[in-house]
């Protein structure tokens, strides 16, 4: 993905980050597979986390980060609005 740097994205619930996850491996042009491979993982495991399962390690959530040159950064959460709390449930 080009400028990552300047990139942020708010995710709040397991299918939010498997959406993201798949926006920056198909911006790098990278099918299932490819992904898998380069982050040591099965292409099952990567389809999972992308349609959002909310069992999935978090060593496994790393290493699909790391493999997508991607880090994790931690800040309080704002105050958001009725249609975020609708997104929990």
């Amino acid at each position: 993905m080009k400028n990552k740097s300047n990139t942020s994205e708010l995710i709040r619930s397991s299918k939010t980050l498997g959406v993201v996850l798949q926006r920056y491996r198909r911006a790098e042009d990278l099918t299932q597979s490819a992904l898998a491979k380069r982050a040591g993982l099965r292409q099952g495991t990567i389809s999972q986390i992308e349609n959002g399962l909310e069992t999935v390690k978090l060593s496994t959530i790393m290493d699909l980060l790391r493999a997508l040159d991607l880090e994790l950064t931690l800040q309080p959460r704002t105050k958001g609005s009725h249609s975020d709390i609708e997104d929990m449930f």
